[in-house]
């Protein structure tokens, strides 16, 4: 069973500043390593400063990327031990899902979990109705820390990241890495996007095995953590940083087709400029 952190902060203590867009040069070495991504961007994962990219102010779907806001206002708003049943709605989320059967009970933690491990959307949704009763009621909230965040091409439709039909759910790579340097400070959501799998058992004693989504975690382990997000729109997507316990850089991409050697390859040369500083 997956063992839980004792949180000594909550996001609620962190500061939610929204930053103004510095005015950055995206840096195109000749020694940069092609990707097929359509956009993507590495940052300082200290001040946020773009020290590579192409297009990273590019609007795209964001995909399961997605579900690191979810967790991190779910986070927020439930503590870990918190029961979440699971509705009918959310039982009969589109794949990928983690199988969680209606009317039973689940740890908020473990849901949390399913969401950035094997990124269930059944989870998603249960944690998303858990907060505001409704999943269109929770994109409004997720909308609201897009604000405080200071993600200012991001706009949320739901909590997994599937495909809207009005296509309101867009983001782009820079955004992605904001989001991404606020959720590893959350000690508990840098664990769990390190782990290649778990477990977790509902109140009908059930266990459900969960496995990472993100193959680098078994290709290189120890390299990368993050959130891997595929749609037939998107195409796969990344957000992640550096291994460390202290991040040198964040990475995102968008709409690529060849995720692990574009994810190695930027991860890569993130970590090149990262040391030439």
């Amino acid at each position: 069973m997956l063992p839980f952190l004792f949180l000594t902060t909550c996001l609620t203590d962190v500061e939610a500043k929204s930053h103004k867009k510095k005015k950055t040069k995206t840096n195109f070495s000749s020694s940069a390593p092609y990707l097929t991504a359509q956009s993507y961007v590495i940052v300082d994962a200290k001040n946020g400063e773009i020290l590579h990219g192409r297009l990273p102010h590019k609007k795209l779907p964001p995909a399961s990327t997605t579900k690191v806001m979810t967790v991190l206002i779910a986070l927020e708003c439930l503590p870990l031990q918190h029961p979440v049943e699971v509705s009918a709605n959310a039982s009969n989320a589109s794949p990928s899902k983690a199988g969680l059967k209606p009317g039973v009970r689940y740890r908020a933690g473990d849901l949390v979990a399913a969401c950035l491990i094997s990124s269930s959307n059944d989870a998603a949704v249960a944690l998303a109705e858990a907060v505001s009763g409704t999943e269109y009621k929770f994109s409004m909230l997720m909308n609201e820390k897009v604000k405080e965040f200071g993600m200012e091409n991001t706009q949320f439709a739901n909590a997994t990241g599937l495909p809207d039909k009005n296509n309101k759910q867009y983001t782009t790579a820079y955004d992605l890495t904001k989001l991404m340097r606020r959720a590893v400070k959350n000690k508990y959501v840098d664990e769990l996007m390190g782990l290649s799998e778990t477990s977790i058992k509902g109140s009908d004693g059930q266990w459900i095995q969960l496995r990472a989504h993100n193959k680098m975690l078994w290709k290189k382990p120890g390299f990368v953590k993050g959130k891997t997000g595929w749609t037939y729109a998107s195409r796969h997507t990344f957000v992640g940083t550096d291994y460390a316990p202290e991040k040198s850089i964040a990475f995102a991409m968008l709409s690529s087709k060849k995720p692990w050697a574009d994810i190695e390859r930027l991860a890569t040369f993130g970590s090149i400029l990262a040391r030439k500083r």
